[in-house]
């Protein structure tokens, strides 16, 4: 709480008039990062929340903010005459969810501590839920010899997901991060991405 009145430049009383504690704290910019709109009607100060509850409000704000309308429809349909256009569609999408929430993902991952029933529901119901679904496109693409085999398709999906990740979440945090616009992160990372799955140049 002090360094986050620190870096606000206020007292660290002024933060109590927002959340009761650390606890609250970390709900309020969770929700806030995941554009949680009862946040905004929420009774201040924000009071400490009860066991589990931020973990349920996480969960909560995840089921709505997860929308992956290519990638639900690609592992439903047959393959397209142009499956490289469905990958990037895919890979796209991926890739501005990451970059939007990119916030709430660190906050769960510098949270893990102190939150583990958080970390368990990103990582264990949601991340993993969200790479099994590309691990089945793929399998399924693979089978209709729509794209090559490239080993297994669950290790594949991490692969790509994770790929996306760094340059979406974590390339701004690092300790030397790369002078890399926004725009060319996120076309380097899809373009390397879209031959290592279709095949071809």
């Amino acid at each position: 709480v002090t360094r986050i009145a620190e870096r606000a430049r206020v007292g660290p009383g002024t933060i109590y008039l927002y959340a009761e504690g650390k606890e609250a704290l970390f709900d309020l910019a969770l929700r806030r990062a995941l554009e949680d709109p009862t946040v905004w009607s929420m009774t201040l100060p924000h009071p400490n929340p009860a066991p589990g509850a931020v973990a349920d409000a996480l969960w909560r704000c995840l089921q709505n903010a997860a929308h992956f309308p290519q990638l639900w429809l690609a592992t439903e349909s047959p393959p397209p005459d142009d499956v490289a256009a469905e990958v990037e569609g895919i890979l796209r999408e991926m890739y501005r969810w990451l970059s939007r929430y990119r916030n709430a993902i660190k906050l769960v991952e510098r949270g893990a501590g102190e939150w583990p029933d958080v970390a368990q529901i990103f990582y264990r119901r949601f991340w993993r839920g969200g790479i099994r679904r590309v691990g089945d496109y793929l399998v399924r693409r693979t089978g209709e010899r729509a794209i090559p085999a490239r080993g297994d398709g669950l290790a594949a999906a991490h692969l790509a997901i994770e790929s996306l990740a760094w340059m979406a979440v974590h390339r701004p945090w690092t300790a030397d991060p790369a002078e890399i616009s926004a725009t060319v992160a996120e076309e380097t990372v899809i373009g390397m991405l879209i031959p290592a799955i279709c095949g071809g140049n």
